[in-house]
């Protein structure tokens, strides 16, 4: 069975919406199949965001799931893969570990990595090696969500490896890099130009989404990845989409695709819920140059001064790319 996760030192909670309190508290000690991490970055991710702002949560939560720190008992540097799982299910036995029913994820449905100290299951650590920084450690999940969309696509193939990715934010661009990096020719649509030169200067094809044109039936089947969480992302993403194509649901979005359409154009779509298991792999590309997340991260903050991240982050008209905090 998956164990409690629990956090102590300094800790930042979000006691309710737009409101993180952050307290001192005792130093949690890890059992048997635990490990008790110090943490030293936790990056800021559109979860963290949209639960701030007033999505439902189980409130007081410690948010984060974007980390990077260091074993107390041994001083070895890791990475920790958020989906905690209790490993004896059916969606465990499938080696399904994002569906537990008896699981979790943290900072969304357990206590989360915006604190100082951390205790996990030892199963979820994933070792960090020199070449890969605490910075770019708290932008993994972008690389493993897109593993993940590549495991799912399963029997799916296309005529040649073409990608649209809707949503230009630090999601979009690592998981980018990462189709890439996988021989996908990838071209991102993204509204905000802050976020489209952020894009460039990765060395990537980024349009502006309101000016984008339907997909060509005559390029064949297309993988479309939807990252903005928006209702216009999803619709895009529909546009985007010729006959045959397969869509793919990374951002829990205010809206639907139409039945009639994925049945008339026989489209496939699918969520695609984090990268459980992916994490190992996303750290080989990072380690091997082949994904390059750093530069997403535009501003650094205290841990302490985790609330002014946040109202940063949320301010309208804000132009913060991705923000870590440092413990």
């Amino acid at each position: 069975m998956s164990t409690a996760v629990r956090v102590g030192g300094r800790v930042a909670r979000l006691t309710a919406a737009g409101v993180i309190t952050v307290t001192d508290e005792a130093v949690p000690v890890a059992g048997p199949g635990e490990a008790l991490v110090r943490l030293t970055a936790c990056g800021i991710c559109g979860t963290d965001v949209h639960a701030y702002a007033g999505r439902p949560a189980n409130l007081p939560i410690t948010l984060g799931h974007d980390a990077a720190g260091v074993l107390v008992d041994s001083g070895q540097r890791v990475t920790i893969d958020p989906t905690i799982a209790c490993g004896v299910c059916v969606y465990c036995a499938q080696n399904r570990p994002q569906l537990c029913r008896d699981g979790g994820y943290l900072g969304m449905t357990c206590e989360g990595t915006m604190a100082e100290y951390i205790v996990v299951p030892s199963d979820n650590l994933v070792p960090l090696p020199d070449e890969v920084s605490d910075i770019e450690a708290t932008v993994l999940e972008p690389i493993a969500v897109a593993l993940h969309v590549l495991e799912r696509l399963g029997p799916w193939t296309a005529a040649q490896q073409q990608a649209h990715v809707v949503g230009g934010g630090p999601l979009g661009i690592v998981l980018t890099q990462t189709l890439i990096a996988h021989g996908w020719e990838t071209v991102v649509h993204e509204p905000q130009e802050h976020r489209r030169e952020a894009g460039r200067a990765a060395g990537l094809n980024v349009r502006d989404s309101t000016k984008a044109d339907p997909g060509d039936p005559a390029d064949g089947p297309l993988l479309i990845v939807e990252t903005s969480a928006t209702a216009g992302g999803v619709a895009l993403a529909s546009r985007l989409a010729t006959p045959g194509s397969a869509i793919a649901a990374v951002g829990r979005a205010p809206a639907d695709f139409a039945t009639a359409d994925i049945l008339g154009r026989e489209l496939t779509v699918f969520g695609s819920r984090g990268g459980a298991g992916t994490y190992p792999r996303a750290v080989e590309l990072v380690r091997d140059g082949l994904v390059r997340p750093a530069p997403v991260v535009s501003h650094k903050f205290a841990l302490a001064d985790t609330g002014e991240a946040l109202r940063a982050v949320t301010a309208p008209g804000n132009t913060v790319l991705r923000a870590v905090l440092i413990a």
